[in-house]
């Protein structure tokens, strides 16, 4: 199952169903267009819940422009990519069954679109088949050695919470969490732990479902107990509401949320646009680098009106661009199908574990990974929203945690 981060980066998403229940079948595979490659194909695989409530589809679409652009310059070393991306419906069967087709295709590479991996990440592992990005909130995306992250990873999530509230100044912190899902209140204890290790303890914390009318007792209580930041883990509707709410009551705390889930939405909703604040995975989506503008021309060219999606188009989006521009790190680190030869996971591991300090063309905080231990992203770049505006604190520079 997948973790608090995860679900809530899911559900962000959620009004968006109609879309991409629209836009994705249940499976298919991309040889990525017109590509001059005449190699033996490199065969990826993708596990998406790219249907159903909790749909994981912007970072699918921009992998999906990553395979076409890399196609349509010539491969890698020669060789196209065909992709296989098979849709799981989010239920934790099916995204098993997925897992053994695409062993049995021979994939070099499987790519984690799903919040449902724990129910395949043992069978990648005995196929020896790396997972190369895009999940970072799932429990295998940190312990599994066969997984790859590529962004800020589940272990330092409340971390990098804390950290935020207390670069905006916050001197006590309180939150807000779903009613709903077990991942919500099994997370209170950590962050509790992590904010008495920080200095900023967690001094009030309130359930909250979906379908109360509204949060005004809990904003009237935050507010009087002079809570400075709060964070609200809960869907990105319901935190709408409960700002809204907040401020009816006179009350304007700096909000605290998962950095993933923020879009240029945010500008426009009563107390989020004013002051809040977010660990995020990659550099933020909205900044105007090289590296973000070969990805947005990519994106628009291959998946033309998803950035124009302010609901669908969030901070996560970019997770999908990157986990392609990791395999093609790697791919280049390892060899991968050189000289002619067939491409295989054994290559590509090598490129993996040969990378140092590999910041995707400035897009990823320094990525390092070791050979028989789970990969740990620590480091996470800030972004906030304040009079309307969406920002960057510290621009392209990540803030790292000490430890895990």
């Amino acid at each position: 199952m997948g973790t608090l981060r995860g679900l809530l980066r899911a559900v962000g998403v959620a009004t968006a169903v109609t879309v991409a229940a629209a836009a994705c079948s249940s499976s298919g595979s991309s040889g990525g267009g017109s590509s001059t490659a005449s190699g033996s194909p490199i065969k990826i695989g993708a596990i998406c819940t790219c249907t159903g409530t909790f749909n994981i589809k912007a970072p699918a679409d921009t992998y999906k422009a990553w395979v076409e652009s890399t196609n349509a310059a010539g491969g890698i070393n020669g060789h196209p990519i065909d992709l296989t991306l098979l849709d799981d419906g989010g239920t934790p069967g099916k995204s098993a069954t997925a897992a053994r087709t695409l062993i049995s295709k021979k994939v070099v590479a499987i790519v984690d679109l799903t919040n449902v991996d724990q129910t395949w990440s043992k069978l990648v592992e005995d196929a020896k088949i790396p997972v190369v990005g895009v999940q970072v909130t799932t429990t295998p995306s940190y312990t599994s050695p066969y997984f790859f992250p590529e962004g800020l990873t589940e272990n330092s999530l409340f971390t990098g919470v804390i950290k935020s509230a207390q670069q905006a100044s916050a001197k006590s912190f309180g939150i807000f969490y779903c009613a709903e899902a077990v991942q919500c209140q099994e997370g209170l204890e950590p962050l509790k732990k992590v904010g008495e290790g920080l200095g900023l303890p967690v001094s009030y914390a309130a359930e909250i479902s979906a379908t109360a009318p509204n949060y005004t007792a809990q904003c009237i209580a935050a507010r009087d107990k002079k809570i400075e930041a709060l964070f609200i883990a809960h869907t990105a509707g319901v935190a709408e509401k409960v700002a809204a709410n907040c401020n009816q009551q006179n009350y304007h705390p700096t909000y605290v949320v998962s950095g993933d889930t923020i879009s240029t939405r945010y500008e426009t909703l009563a107390g989020l646009k004013d002051n809040l604040v977010g660990p995020a995975s990659s550099v933020p989506y909205f900044l105007n680098t090289p590296a973000l503008q070969a990805m947005n021309t990519a994106v628009d060219k291959y998946v033309p009106g998803l950035r124009d999606d302010k609901t669908l188009y969030n901070q996560s989006a970019p997770l999908g661009w990157l986990s392609g521009k990791l395999f093609g790190a790697a791919a280049k680190a390892g060899g991968l199908g050189a000289n002619g030869s067939t491409p295989t996971s054994e290559q590509l591991l090598k490129g993996l574990y040969a990378l140092k300090d590999e910041t995707l063309d400035g897009q990823a905080a320094p990525l390092t990974y070791t050979a028989g231990s789970g990969h740990q992203v620590n480091c996470w770049f800030e972004i906030s929203v304040r009079g309307g505006k969406l920002g960057a604190p510290n621009d392209t520079k990540p803030t790292c945690a000490t430890s895990s």
